[in-house]
């Protein structure tokens, strides 16, 4: 099984990495962070692990 990978920096600084199983799932999650921000405001992790589990995301470790 293939996995596909985005890396995100969220409104602290702090740069995290995010696994999925379908590109798709990858794709709207990274559309939806952006849309997020830019309508609702800074992206922390609470906003993003909400979002990563309505794609099925895996969140693998934040990156220094």
């Amino acid at each position: 099984m293939e996995r596909y990978y985005l890396e995100y920096e969220l409104s602290d600084g702090t740069r995290v990495m995010l696994a999925f199983d379908d590109i798709n799932d990858r794709d709207g999650c990274h559309i939806s962070l952006d849309m997020y921000k830019v309508q609702l405001g800074p992206v922390d992790m609470e906003v993003l692990l909400r979002v990563v589990g309505k794609f099925r995301g895996t969140l693998l470790a934040p990156k220094s």
